[in-house]
């Protein structure tokens, strides 16, 4: 419905529903005013808002995390033929405080509490405080959610928000537990798929299952050593994202490197060696490309079902044995960050852009890592990655005014990797979504 936060929708957004003829439907319910059992809520007279109102929307909230996730619109009405939205507006009085009201009491009337839920006033009249409100929340890994008034979980049918039956609260329980399973698989597919992708000559399996320094002639007939470090970045949304749509046509062509800024410890985040190899190309139920730098390649690959994945290979050639290899942290955090906003833009293409996704990086090396700070004051002493495999906690996610603190929890688990424990943050300014 709304590609950005709730909080960035405008007036000609709320408008453009009557011009497109939007209809309610099993994502979407439309209000003409806050729900009341006899007459008016008191909030349009100037009172608060009522009991009625409250449980009346939360049920509609629960309704949509237990499916497939939904938005409701508050000042909107429809037409009862057809469902469609009927101009003009409805305004609710002060609808930004209005909204700021139901955003409380409907999160405590919800448990176990929504992983993502949004609420917000758009005004739209010219008192300037006038308008609708925006609901919204995705299908929740959680589920099922229940009221916390009369202890019911809700469903969807059609534009009908109806109370579970206990079979299928047992299947909805059944159906989360399954999909927390195949994130893991997921995930060991992926970690399988990366495995497998690094070039054989530099696939090790023991200690750990990474990557391994070979031994190649040089061009004075002696052998020179060829170390190697890769990474992998996997992101799996936490709810069913249905991104066939953007694996057709030209619509993929928004996932180009980007150029990050801002005014955190980070600097400025390239890569200007990256070309192209091959452009995204169709895979089974996937779309993949790949690009290359001076000694390194990675690919791409975008899934039907939302997962994201990068994998990049390093070679590091040196005449002899290096006491370390050197890895520069500004690269690593750049594939990090820019993988991060890939998601992102995914998602808000898919009116979904506060859809969580698990988050899993993979650092391996065939010998010892010297993390080369970023540009400014470095940190005493040298950072050394001594095991040949790091596997980071896994991260969520979410909206994107929390990458930031997501991008300096994964900076710090880097150092602390190395023995070090960083007080910087890092801050960038996200462009916008093309």
């Amino acid at each position: 419905m709304f590609p950005t936060k709730l909080s960035d929708v405008t007036v000609a957004e709320i408008l453009a529903l009557f011009e497109a003829d939007v209809s309610e439907g099993l994502d979407l319910e439309f209000k003409r005013s806050l729900p009341a059992k006899n007459g008016a809520d008191p909030w349009m007279a100037g009172g608060r808002i009522g009991d009625e109102a409250k449980d009346h929307l939360t049920r509609e909230i629960i309704a949509f995390a237990n499916t497939d996730g939904g938005t409701l619109i508050v000042g909107v009405d429809e037409d009862p033929a057809n469902k469609r939205a009927i101009a003009p507006v409805r305004p609710i009085p002060k609808c930004k405080e209005a909204a700021n009201n139901l955003y409380q009491s409907i999160g405590q009337r919800i448990e176990p509490r929504l992983p993502v839920f949004e609420c917000e006033g758009v005004v739209t009249e010219a008192d300037g405080t006038s308008g609708v409100i925006i609901m919204r929340t995705l299908s929740s890994y959680l589920a099922p959610h229940r009221h916390t008034q009369d202890r019911h979980c809700y469903v969807r049918r059609n534009d009908a928000s109806e109370p579970m039956s206990m079979a299928e609260i047992q299947e909805k329980t059944r159906r989360i537990t399954n999909s927390m399973r195949d994130i893991n698989d997921a995930f060991a597919e992926s970690a399988n798929r990366f495995h497998n992708w690094i070039p054989a000559d530099h696939q090790a399996t023991h200690p750990v299952r990474g990557v391994q320094s070979i031994y190649r002639e040089n061009k004075v007939g002696g052998n020179a050593w060829i170390g190697a470090w890769a990474l992998r970045l996997s992101m799996i949304p936490l709810a069913r994202i249905a991104a066939n749509g953007l694996l057709r046509g030209n619509k993929i062509k928004f996932l180009e490197f980007p150029i990050l800024r801002g005014s955190g410890r980070q600097g400025l985040l390239q890569n200007l060696e990256l070309q192209t190899v091959r452009t995204w190309q169709q895979r089974l139920r996937s779309i993949e490309r790949t690009f290359e730098g001076a000694q390194f390649a990675g690919t791409d690959r975008l899934t039907a079902e939302g997962q994201l994945e990068r994998f990049v290979f390093t070679a590091y050639p040196e005449e002899k044995k290096p006491r370390h290899m050197f890895i520069s942290v500004n690269e690593l955090m750049w594939n990090i960050s820019s993988l991060m906003w890939f998601a992102h833009v995914i998602r808000s293409n898919l009116s979904r852009p506060s859809q969580p996704f698990a988050f899993e990086v993979e650092l391996v090396h065939s010998h010892t890592l010297y993390l080369e700070p970023y540009a400014g004051l470095a940190p005493r002493g040298g950072q050394v990655v001594s095991s040949h495999r790091v596997l980071f906690p896994r991260y969520e996610l979410g909206a994107i005014d929390e990458f930031d603190e997501v991008l300096t929890t994964v900076d710090h688990d880097l150092w602390n990797s190395a023995g070090y424990q960083p007080d910087w943050v890092l801050s960038i300014d996200w462009p916008p979504v093309p």
